[in-house]
């Protein structure tokens, strides 16, 4: 059984007519998910669905305009308390070469922690398993050895001619198209002599 895990925190602001966050009464992580099977992996979508009861105090903190936080506006609010929920995305991808074929991952949270921010808002954090069953790995296919073939008599240097001989090749570099260089220069230390241009 393979687990990876990894840690997610959201951070949640409120109206300053609730007053100031100050204690977290009670919040809950349930992850709630689907597994989808896609051509190369298998995909685990839904939310992790959060709900939270908080205790407000009068008073006011400078709000700071900042994307890090999700704006809760509707509150079930009783005397101090209020009580919200909110649903946060979940999209996990788990590579099907890495299942086992015909199992499926399964999703847990657990070590839910909270606590009041600076700024009028709270901090909700949890660690996130995603926990399945991995595929066997492949057994080693044997090696059969390689049997080396025997040549002739390997002490013997064979010759091998050329049919057309050196003439060929230098009349090839000389009837070259303009385009081409035609410079003479020596070659093994036997100088090749050149036809005079056209």
């Amino acid at each position: 059984m393979a687990t990876r895990t990894w840690d997610v925190k959201e951070q949640f602001r409120f109206p300053q007519s609730f007053g100031v966050p100050k204690e977290i009464k009670n919040v809950a992580v349930t992850p709630q998910c689907e597994v989808a099977e896609k051509e190369d992996f298998i995909q685990v979508v839904g939310i992790y669905h959060i709900t939270c009861h908080v205790k407000f105090e009068e008073g006011e903190e400078e709000h700071h305009a900042t994307s890090e936080f999700t704006e809760i506006e509707d509150l079930d609010l009783q005397g101090e308390v209020g009580y919200f929920e909110y649903a946060v995305p979940m999209s996990i991808e788990i590579g099907k070469d890495k299942l086992k074929e015909g199992s499926k991952p399964t999703v847990h949270v657990n070590h839910i922690n909270s606590k009041p921010t600076q700024q009028m808002a709270i901090e909700v954090g949890w660690t996130v398993h995603c926990e399945y069953e991995e595929a066997p790995e492949p057994e080693p296919t044997p090696v059969t050895p390689l049997v080396e073939a025997e040549s002739p008599n390997p002490a013997e240097p064979m010759e091998v001619k050329n049919p057309q001989g050196d003439e060929f090749e230098l009349q090839f570099i000389l009837d070259l198209d303009d385009g081409y260089s035609k410079l003479s220069f020596p070659s093994n230390n036997i100088f090749v002599k050149q036809k005079a241009d056209e």
